[in-house]
Formats: structure tokens, C-alpha cells, sequence
């Protein structure tokens, strides 16, 4: 398996592995470490798929912050429009 492997890789060797098929088959056909399938299995747990919600939950939150920021300076145009009239 690439260096990068995806989520969905990631996903699909911890699934091999929660299904019951021995570890040193599921590394063997990923082609990744024991240490790098613990750590995987550190950081996504039980529940890879979540690692994929928190990065859509991530962007939509870096999106509206945005948003957010360009309201705020259009208010404070409009204020000073209205007190220089």
C-alpha cells in the first residue's frame, strides 16, 4: 500500500481486522506495519468512517467563520455609511 494510504483503505483494513481475519493477513494485504495499523487503529478507532465526517464538519466550520467575518465587516460599512449621512 502507498505511503499515503486513503480513509477509505484505512477504513477497509480495520474493518478486515473488526471482522475477525487474523492481523498478519490484514497486514500482509495492506502492506503496512503493525505499528502503522495500530496507530490507525489509535486515531480512527472503532469508527473510521468519523474521521471523514470531522473533516466535512471542518470545512463547513472554516466556511462559515468566513462567512461570518465578511458579514461583520459589511455591518461595520454600513454603520459608518449611516453616521457619516
Amino acid at each position: 500500500m502507498k505511503r499515503n494510504a486513503t480513509r477509505e483503505q484505512i477504513a477497509a483494513a480495520l474493518k478486515q481486522e473488526e471482522l475477525g481475519i487474523p492481523l498478519a493477513d490484514v497486514l500482509q494485504q495492506t502492506g503496512v506495519s503493525q505499528k502503522t495499523f495500530l496507530s490507525w487503529k489509535k486515531q480512527y478507532g472503532a469508527h473510521p468512517e468519523y474521521s471523514n465526517d470531522l473533516k466535512v464538519l471542518q470545512e463547513e466550520n472554516s466556511r462559515l467563520k468566513q462567512l461570518v467575518a465578511e458579514l461583520t465587516l459589511d455591518i461595520g460599512r454600513l454603520k459608518d455609511d449611516i453616521a457619516h449621512k
